[in-house]
């Protein structure tokens, strides 16, 4: 075989295989983002299009007063690495847009992110907001968290979890309008009980500002708080983590509130 028709002939196959985009919102130099990376090669070709930086909490917040910019940083066969500034959801953008324009993603992977993205954290997270992304235009997405907010989080339990999910995703086709958002407790691989199919559990955060000074008197404040754990149903995303369940919850993008639309028809606006 020529090298020409042997060049051609790897091009024809590495087309042939899926096409899996990676992303995050923990910045492109992530842990996690490689450890998904690596389970998605077992798989078909990988595209990883993720921010330049740490973009956590930035949920599906977009750029369009300002330039964004996509930049290679890395290429081997089957395997290209690219950096996007600003937010997640702007790198799904430039890759649905401009980098995989004429072409089919076969699955977009978000993570793994460094902390839970379970009950009302969903709202806030970037990586759930480039699954939502991917969904909203046909593209089967699923994003994979680990109940670690360490950047030196051990992810080889997640990798076992992400590799079977991402193969049974595969073979068994999200249906359009829903992608999954999947939490993995931090315990040993050994330790993890199974894997639970999830709503979303009612809680919400107790935020806190607390006012500080800075160096020329003047008052600033820094966000924090923590998850009120109200929802003591045991078909909740938080309970299958706290009692060491995988959870994978179907989310679908769609915000209106059907079963509430017959009775707003009975209201009256004159």
């Amino acid at each position: 075989m020529t090298k020409k028709k042997k060049e051609a002939s790897d091009a024809s196959m590495s087309k042939e295989k899926p096409l899996i985009l990676v992303t995050n919102d923990d910045g492109v130099d992530a842990k996690g983002i490689r450890a998904l990376a690596d389970v998605a090669r077992m798989f078909g070709r990988v595209i990883i299009v993720a921010p330049g930086s740490a973009q956590s909490g930035k949920s599906h917040a977009i750029t369009f007063s300002s330039p964004i910019r996509l930049r290679k940083i890395y290429a081997e066969k089957d395997f290209e690495i690219y950096k996007a500034n600003n937010t997640p959801v702007d790198a799904i953008k430039l890759a649905q847009c401009v980098l995989l324009k004429e072409q089919k993603i076969d699955l977009l992977v978000a993570g793994i992110n460094h902390g839970s993205n379970s009950s009302s954290s969903i709202f806030y997270s970037g990586t759930m907001a480039a699954v939502i992304e991917g969904c909203i235009n046909n593209t089967p997405s699923i994003g994979f968290s680990l109940c670690d907010y360490s950047a030196n989080a051990n992810f080889e339990a997640a990798k076992d979890v992400a590799y079977k999910i991402i193969k049974s995703a595969l073979e068994n086709k999200l249906p359009e309008n829903i992608c999954l958002n999947v939490n993995i407790p931090n315990i040993a691989l050994s330790d993890i009980k199974g894997y639970r199919i999830t709503r979303q559990a009612k809680n919400h955060w107790q935020e806190e500002l607390e006012e500080r000074i800075d160096p020329i008197g003047k008052p600033y404040y820094w966000l924090s708080g923590y998850l009120l754990d109200l929802d003591k149903g045991e078909d909740t995303d938080e309970w299958a983590i706290q009692n060491n369940y995988v959870s994978i919850q179907p989310v679908q993008p769609d915000l209106t509130a059907h079963s509430f639309i017959k009775t707003m028809k009975k209201w009256k606006f004159n």
